[in-house]
């Protein structure tokens, strides 16, 4: 029996999809629920956020399958209102992990950075710094989140 090949991975404004109530459970679980954020004001962010200016919330999705996210937006870290804009909500499900789709994230906002005129970009983890190190990202310092250090890093992009 003949497999039939993977779709390639097709990346857009999660508004333009169905996803946006699954993309917005993801989100609000994995951190926005503890910033403060109610579950239909996380949805009505994504619905709104359709770029291509920040902020805009992408999804990567598989023969129809929402697999990740990523938001290019105005503003990410509380203790950093001077920098802007950012790299922000990168998120891909476990199953789905370990196939680019985080890398092809971050480079679908990065194109967007680059197609409104952004010379750098802004993120911060808590976490994942080699990952994003490895993509051309540099440690621009360590900065608290929510009572935990939290490194801030930058991406000249031209």
């Amino acid at each position: 029996m003949l497999q039939r090949p993977a779709m390639p991975l097709l990346i857009r404004p999660v508004a333009e999809t169905p996803h946006v109530p699954l993309v917005a459970a993801w989100l609000h679980a994995q951190w926005w629920q503890a910033g403060g954020y109610s579950l239909a004001a996380t949805e009505a962010f994504l619905r709104q956020a359709t770029g291509p200016a920040a902020p805009c919330a992408l999804v990567a999705e598989r023969d129809g399958e929402p697999l990740g996210t990523a938001t290019f937006d105005t503003d990410d870290l509380p203790s950093r209102p001077d920098l802007t804009p950012w790299l922000a909500s990168v998120l891909v499900t476990p199953a789905a992990r370990r196939q680019g789709i985080a890398t092809a994230l971050v480079a679908a906002v990065e194109r967007l950075a680059i197609a409104q005129g952004v010379r750098r970009l802004w993120l911060f983890t808590p976490d994942q710094a080699p990952f994003y190190a490895a993509r051309g990202w540099v440690r621009a310092g360590v900065e608290e989140y929510r009572g935990s250090p939290v490194v801030l890093m930058q991406r000249d992009l031209g």
